[in-house]
């Protein structure tokens, strides 16, 4: 390794000598001309290559430290390699997260009993009044043991901590009346576990009917219709349920229909989508319009400034550039001013005056160098054409040097846009350097 990067200093220098020759002028070269583009290259190849001859002399000493995951956290593995003379093996070792000791383990388990003695009523006022689910969590980091929930009775409570007792699950259960308002007595025994060490404890509880309001009853006989018309129709390969019963509309929800919902929102958005789509196409449109408009501009003053000093009138001129337009039948960045001129045209045809149809000219084209070339037409038709070839002239060497700025706006904006996939590259292939550098100590 230490070769390779013994050959990129090399290559270093010389980029260096390169750069230094091209910006005294001494030594021309292509490589120099793209080095004083990207300068920064050659700084960050010497840091790179440096950070990477330093890790060829690191060597590990000492003993090896491996760190363990908190209680209750995840088994890691570490990876070693063993070495002796020429022969080498891999050796994968499981680490297991942090131990408590027996007596800790002892405390821990009391404190968690007391934990859930205090907290697993949940919304119920204690233990001894249940009428809400109960809820049977413990804090894995705390308290990182295994827990079993055995309800003594599976028709009143289950392991998740779910109580059953609306009306008609203690009715299905068994239970009269009088006991059900007189609350029913269970256990619940809860078994915790870490290692080998396992301790158990009994909690009483008094279940009591779940409070029901008006809708939950009429939901609830619902229901009880609903089960009735599927067990009276279980010999058949399906059955029917009415849309409403006692006034309460039924849907099926987990059948993959399309209702008008969703037809009408999904309406909505592609509306909005195709709105905002043929925005941003006018938009970039009128965009690629006033750009075309600009470039058009040197060619529309020197022509102008030709035919003027061949003493055509502007009319004849506009008709001339409309007939060399058409007569070479193939559309080019002249199309959105030639179809300006075309309206003009129009309106000398129908005989509207010069210094309207000069004026309208302008406000169509929107830009300033054609307001401008249109206003002096308009003062010129009252002051006549004397000095006109003159002015044009002056307007045709200020749209050299605009055309001049647009090329080089339009480069500018070019070398922007490649500057973001160069960015990216240069990260990528820092990090493909770096990454292995740093994962190695």
């Amino acid at each position: 390794m230490r070769i390779i990067n013994g050959l990129i200093y090399i290559v270093i220098a010389w980029a260096i000598a390169e750069f230094i020759l091209y910006r005294k002028n001494r030594r021309i070269t292509k490589f120099g001309e793209w080095l004083q583009c990207y300068p920064y290259l050659i700084i960050m190849l010497c840091v790179v290559n440096s950070v990477s001859f330093a890790l060829t002399f690191y060597e590990k000493t000492g003993d090896i430290t491996i760190y363990r995951e908190g209680f209750g956290g995840a088994e890691t593995q570490a990876v070693f390699q063993l070495k002796k003379e020429e022969t080498t093996e891999d050796y994968t070792l499981t680490v297991l997260p942090r131990q408590y000791d027996d007596k800790t383990v002892n405390k821990k388990m009391k404190e968690a009993f007391e934990y859930l003695e205090l907290h697993m009523k949940g919304e119920n006022k204690s233990l001894q009044k249940v009428e809400k689910d109960l809820i049977f969590s413990l804090d894995p980091e705390e308290f990182p043991f295994d827990m079993e929930v055995q309800p003594l009775q599976y028709s009143l409570i289950d392991e998740t901590g779910k109580v059953k007792n609306t009306p008609e699950e203690l009715t299905d259960a068994g239970y009269e009346k009088k006991e059900i308002q007189k609350g029913i007595e269970t256990e619940l025994r809860i078994i915790l576990q870490y290692g080998k060490i396992e301790q158990e404890k009994v909690f009483k509880l008094r279940i009591y009917q779940r409070e029901t309001t008006s809708m939950q009853k009429i939901f609830a006989k619902v229901k009880e219709e609903i089960q009735a018309e599927e067990k009276k129709e279980e010999q058949e390969d399906h059955f029917t349920i009415p849309m409403s019963m006692d006034g309460v509309m039924i849907t099926r929800t987990d059948e993959n229909s399309i209702n008008a919902m969703q037809v009408l929102i999904f309406g909505c958005i592609t509306m909005a989508l195709l709105v905002f789509r043929q925005k941003e196409q006018e938009r970039e449109k009128e965009k690629i319009r006033k750009r075309n408009l600009l470039r058009s501009y040197p060619w529309f003053v020197n022509e102008m400034v030709l035919m003027l000093g061949a003493g055509m009138q502007v009319k004849h001129i506009f008709e001339q550039m409309i007939r060399e337009y058409e007569n070479k039948k193939k559309e080019d960045m002249r199309e959105p001013l030639i179809r300006e001129l075309v309206v003009a045209k129009r309106g000398f045809e129908l005989g509207m005056s010069e210094e309207q149809i000069y004026y309208q000219l302008g406000r169509r084209l929107q830009l300033n160098p054609y307001i401008k070339l249109m206003t002096l037409l308009e003062q010129n038709v009252v002051r006549g054409t004397k000095g006109l070839t003159d002015i044009f002239e002056q307007q045709e060497h200020a749209a050299l040097e605009e055309r001049k700025n647009l090329a080089k706006k339009y480069g500018e904006e070019a070398g922007t846009k490649l500057l973001g996939p160069m960015i990216l590259l240069l990260v990528i292939v820092m990090m493909m350097i770096m990454i292995p550098a740093f994962m190695s100590f």
